[in-house]
C-alpha cells in the first residue's frame, strides 16, 4: 500500500473512516468521516482551480511555434 502522499494517503483515510467509523463503531473515525465529505463539499462549492500556466514565453515577429504529443514513452 504504498503511502507516498497526496492523493494515496486521502484514500487511504477514507477508506478507513468508512470501514472503521461509518460501518464500526468508532467515533473517531466517524468524525473522519464527516470530516472528509465536508471537505470534498467545500471544495466542490468554491469550483474549480485555475489551471497552472506550464510555460510562458515572448515571441519575436515572425517566429512560430510548434505543439506536439507524444504517445507512451519516450524511452
Amino acid at each position: 500500500m504504498g503511502l507516498v502522499g497526496g492523493k494515496a494517503a486521502g484514500a487511504w483515510i477514507t477508506r478507513q473512516a468508512v470501514r472503521r467509523g461509518l460501518l464500526g463503531s468508532s467515533r473517531l473515525w466517524f468524525a473522519a468521516f464527516v470530516a472528509q465529505g465536508a471537505f470534498k463539499l467545500a471544495r466542490r462549492a468554491i469550483g474549480p482551480r485555475e489551471p497552472a500556466t506550464v510555460l510562458e514565453e515572448r515571441l519575436e515577429p515572425g517566429a512560430g511555434i510548434q505543439i506536439r504529443h507524444l504517445k507512451g514513452d519516450r524511452g
